[in-house]
């Protein structure tokens, strides 16, 4: 059919929402029936009690405890997701933020202060309360939002595979040079072959330039179109979702020096719905539809689609 005037797309894109539950954002892992995991758990509750306990008693035997609670807690994969480690966020650190420190001298008295304060706050109430290992796995499911980074550069590789079956993951210069339908992932692990493409192709790629050394999720190429895919999974609004939402829009008002090159911004979620009502209210939201139908407009080569119209236009090429 070939492709078809990018407006098109955006307008499928309107009249197919997004579902309200999408397969690729379900995360159902289970972890408590990791018995090593509980294990070690289990392992620092007790050494946590006694410390806390004992704090007050007798330095040196504390000081041995001290280690043993580090060892666990820089050890043990998942460990993070244990009530202890979620009170740090109290204290406006993180779990990812003390590992950064774990070769460091002061790591040791680092955890030293943490475990003095959680004694203070917390001990004696999660200990007349007690203690499950339930939380183990509401803390996992909670942090399951982290994952949909990944899960929508699978989501949208599954949908250009089903497109094209004989689809290759070029890995070189080559590989893409002399494959007519084609993908790579610069954000990923593709990072190198993306700045060849772009010195071969003359490719500016001023959105990188000006977003601290972005890399585009995917490119595509069909033949002699490329498209350089930028993909975002959002919900709700919010700070960093707005500042996402701002990206993708900035995404498509770059344009290159080639018909043949195409930025498109994908989006998926629940937010993509709201562009989708009758009379808009809210005014942040109308004007990022102008805004996105503005840069349509004055960039014909580029596209912004949710998941139906990404669909869509894989079908006409």
């Amino acid at each position: 059919m070939g492709l078809r005037k990018n407006i098109d797309y955006w307008n499928e894109s309107l009249n197919h929402p997004e579902p309200f539950l999408d397969d690729y954002y379900i995360f159902d892992d289970i972890i408590v029936n990791d018995q090593n995991l509980i294990d070690k758990i289990e392992q620092l509750r007790l050494l946590i009690i006694t410390y806390c306990e004992m704090t007050e008693i007798d330095k040196n035997a504390t000081s041995k405890i001290l280690n043993k609670i580090y060892n666990i807690i820089v050890s043990i994969e998942n460990i993070q997701y244990t009530e202890f480690v979620a009170f740090w966020k109290n204290l406006d650190l993180s779990y990812s933020v003390f590992k950064d420190f774990k070769d460091s001298p002061e790591s040791i008295e680092i955890l030293g202060n943490i475990l003095k304060k959680y004694c203070e706050k917390r001990f004696e109430l999660y200990n007349s309360l007690g203690y499950s290992n339930i939380t183990v796995q509401a803390l996992y499911d909670a942090g399951a939002s982290r994952k949909k980074g990944t899960a929508g550069i699978n989501k949208l590789e599954d949908l250009i595979k089903s497109r094209f079956k004989d689809i290759v993951h070029a890995e070189n210069w080559n590989s893409l040079k002399n494959a007519n339908i084609a993908y790579f992932l610069p954000d990923s692990k593709d990072e190198k072959l993306f700045k060849e493409f772009c010195k071969i192709y003359n490719i500016q790629f001023e959105f990188g330039k000006t977003h601290q050394g972005k890399e585009p999720d995917i490119v595509l190429k069909v033949n002699q179109d490329f498209f350089i895919i930028e993909a975002k999974h959002i919900n709700e609004s919010g700070g960093a979702q707005d500042k996402q939402i701002v990206e993708v829009i900035d995404f498509i008002k770059n344009s290159e020096n080639s018909n043949k090159i195409h930025y498109l911004s994908f989006m998926d979620g629940l937010y993509f719905n709201k562009f989708s009502q009758k009379n808009i209210t809210n005014n942040k939201i109308k004007n990022q539809k102008i805004d996105i139908e503005e840069a349509l407009k004055n960039n014909e080569n580029n596209f912004f689609v949710n998941t139906y119209g990404f669909k869509t236009l894989l079908n006409d090429l």
